[in-house]
């Protein structure tokens, strides 16, 4: 069931025509195969080698595009195969009535436009019907193509197929059109709700600046200040949501970047910041949680860190490892100062540091011995 889970999912997630691509290689490297096998158990050695061959070509067709993601080469590659495999083996059965030619605008039907399918298949059809007057004309002794009903069977056959593909692809795109429209409508309903969160906070924000401003005692200024950025950090996350348009991702490289930038910028100091990892995209619930947690480390050290003569500089890492994300923070300041201070001072910002380990099911691991260096493991199911 899980395994099944894991198909739909990732079927879910394709693009339609690299799904009726990926379909086609697959049906007919398939169906070639059996009837590989079936000819080669009842002696029917001809036909097997020219399904090898065919055979052959698809796979090379689709390996190809596996390498280059080129799916115009590949479409008209396994089009081009799977026609040119009817007419192989319509030759080498001398002729003798197939049903395998009326299948191929199927094909056609699922794999381009309508009007291209309806011009491949009149062209496919004339061909078929050329190879049926030539053995027609020089294979008098095949009763088969001789038999009225039998070749009436085949042009009812090939006009059903024809009718059900044109009908087929109306609907099939005229599905794809309304939930094309419908994604393009909740896209835009997504991005202007973050747009008004962003701008709502951002407002919320300037608020408290200017309460900032009335205020005389750098004590209570600063603890605007702080809460002013810890409501940016958040209008941050809005933002770059509705500057992308994935929904349930965020680059945590571009967030941290901008957000220790900010704060650089509001404590008018020289930092260096440098951010490293291997991981880029994370879900929305996560990013916020981290954001939350690097603002107040940031500020704590913008504060605290840089008073012993050493050059400031703060780190931020981000690695996955097995069933986990690693988060890991540092600066290059006193560190025991720091430490101690805000376990002994229970500050806002050590409360919202535990309170958001805590959602995220961890445990923020703290040292103080070279600097403030944190650490702390998220499971990769908790967001």
């Amino acid at each position: 069931m899980k395994q099944l889970w894991r198909i739909e999912q990732y079927i879910a997630g394709v693009d339609k025509h690299k799904l009726f691509l990926i379909g086609f290689y697959v049906s007919f490297l398939i169906v070639m195969t059996l009837a590989m096998l079936l000819d080669f158990a009842i002696g029917n050695d001809i036909d097997a080698y020219i399904e090898i061959f065919f055979i052959f070509l698809a796979a090379l067709g689709f390996i190809h595009y596996y390498i280059t993601q080129n799916m115009t080469v590949a479409v008209y590659a396994i089009v081009i195969i799977a026609t040119l495999t009817t007419y192989a083996l319509l030759i080498s059965n001398h002729f003798n009535i197939s049903i395998f030619h009326t299948i191929v605008p199927l094909g056609y039907f699922l794999l381009f436009s309508l009007k291209r399918s309806l011009v491949y298949t009149f062209i496919h059809q004339m061909i078929v019907i050329s190879i049926y007057m030539y053995a027609y004309i020089h294979y008098p002794e095949n009763t088969l193509l001789h038999d009225p009903a039998i070749l009436v069977a085949i042009v009812m056959a090939s006009l059903m197929i024809i009718l059900f593909g044109i009908v087929y692809h109306i609907s099939v795109e005229n599905s794809y059109r309304q939930i094309e429209r419908a994604n393009r409508q909740q896209t835009l309903l997504l991005k202007e709700v973050h747009h008004r969160v962003k701008n709502n906070l951002n407002l919320i924000s300037s608020m408290l600046g200017l309460q900032m401003l009335r205020e005389e005692n750098e004590e209570i200024r600063y603890i605007f200040e702080k809460n002013k950025f810890r409501i940016k950090s958040i209008a941050l996350v809005h933002e770059i949501l509705y500057m992308h348009n994935d929904f349930e991702k965020i680059n945590i490289y571009e967030y941290l970047n901008r957000l220790s930038d900010a704060l650089c910028r509001m404590f008018e100091k020289h930092v260096s910041v440098e951010i490293e990892g291997d991981v880029r995209d994370l879900p929305f619930e996560l990013v916020l949680k981290l954001g939350i947690i690097s603002n107040e480390l940031i500020v704590n050290s913008m504060k605290y860190a840089f008073n012993n003569g050493m050059p400031p500089q703060i780190h931020i890492g981000f690695f996955e490892e097995e069933g986990c994300y690693v988060y890991r923070y540092g600066d290059s300041g006193t560190g025991v100062f720091e430490t101690e201070s805000l376990k002994s001072k229970k500050s806002l910002g050590l409360r919202l540091i535990e309170m958001m380990a805590q959602q995220m099911d961890t445990v923020m691991e703290v040292e103080g011995k070279n600097g403030l260096n944190y650490r702390m493991e998220v499971p990769k199911d908790v967001s």
